[in-house]
């Protein structure tokens, strides 16, 4: 175990000295109990492009928060799928029953499963980037590009209805029924949205954006933060040790008790029927098998996120698998990140 802890935490260090971040935080649990958790370098080093901070900020360490990025589609899916299976219903629901905007003709056969994976026929992005905190703009332009069911697009702007279907579902805005279908049933109580300014010093900065400096504290992604901070596709603030929790519940399968329904964690662990080949399977939310995490084991569940963020598990495995950099702080031109993450997870696989 030792080995193991020297070697991962040494790929962590490499990374950090590379430039990847200014710091990270990797945690590996086999059987449940963390073999690995190191954390490294401070929560930020730079105020501009170039420009060092002047000001000295904190470690990273078990309780710093990063910005998850797309690591929040998971846990989204799962709040969705959770307010379904509360109700008798499943992703095979049609997303018109929930969202008046897809009773038009382009998206009335849309159904909830091709939002959770990706084969809705939305475009990846969604560009218009001023202020709609309300999602009026967005639920009044954001339409297909291609019929739905006719490929594999990943797509925020998806996932970006998802979230809007769950608050209709639960009569509740996204936060709240993200809080009260996955983080508190399962105990991650340093996961949020829109963390308290309070916090900043224990946050992770990510990069510095024309218009909004230095991002710090703040949801990183334009689109969330042009919806106000709370969104599908991004947005959620979290520790090591929380994501662990969610890779832990998918790893086990539930319980019926707190925390996931086995019927939400099945959803999020098994492949769905995909019209072409992306290279890896998709469940609803998780992506299965990706190349990065094939190293971690056979059989594989998990997501990454722009800003360094991941996490990769073995459904009925052993081995949970977190590791968190803020990589695009300052700038996001590094692509290190992929080979690095793989590095880890075949670090972890041994």
């Amino acid at each position: 175990m030792r080995c193991e802890t020297v070697t991962i935490g040494g790929l962590v260090d490499e990374a950090l000295g590379a430039g990847i971040g200014s710091g990270a935080s990797v945690v590996l649990a086999v059987d449940g109990s963390p073999i690995v958790d190191h954390h490294a370098g401070t929560v930020r080093r730079w105020d501009a492009p170039g420009v060092a901070s002047t000001t000295e900020h904190p470690p990273v360490g078990p309780s710093t928060r990063f910005d998850l990025a797309s690591v929040t589609k998971p846990i989204v899916a799962a709040a969705l799928l959770a307010e379904l299976t509360d109700r008798g219903l499943d992703a095979s629901l049609p997303a018109a029953e929930l969202l008046p905007e897809f009773r038009e003709p382009a998206l009335r056969t849309v159904r909830i499963a091709e939002l959770l994976s990706h084969t809705a026929g939305f475009a990846p992005e969604w560009h218009d980037r001023e202020a709609d905190p309300g999602a009026g703009r967005f639920r009044a332009g954001a339409r297909p590009v291609a019929p739905g069911g006719t490929g594999h697009r990943y797509s925020c702007v998806g996932f970006i209805w998802a979230g809007l279907a769950a608050e209709a579902l639960a009569g509740a805005p996204l936060d709240a029924v993200v809080r009260d279908r996955v983080l508190e049933p399962l105990g991650m109580r340093d996961t949020g949205f829109r963390p308290h300014p309070g916090l900043r010093g224990r946050i992770a900065a990510t990069e510095w954006q024309p218009g909004r400096g230095l991002v710090h504290g703040e949801v990183h992604d334009e689109t969330a933060a042009a919806l106000g901070g709370v969104s599908g596709n991004a947005g959620l603030f979290g520790t090591a040790a929380d994501l662990l929790r969610f890779a832990e519940a998918l790893r086990t399968g539930g319980t019926g008790g707190p925390g996931l329904a086995p019927a939400v964690i099945e959803a999020l662990t098994t492949p769905v029927a995909l019209p072409d080949d992306p290279g890896f399977r998709q469940a609803l939310g998780p992506r299965l098998d990706e190349p990065w995490m094939r190293g971690l084991g056979p059989a594989t569940a998990g997501h990454t996120g722009f800003t360094g963020t991941a996490f990769a598990t073995e459904p009925g495995g052993r081995r949970s698998l977190v590791v968190l950099l803020n990589r695009v702080h300052p700038t996001r031109e590094s692509e290190a990140i992929h080979a690095f993450r793989a590095r880890v997870a075949r670090a972890a696989g041994r």
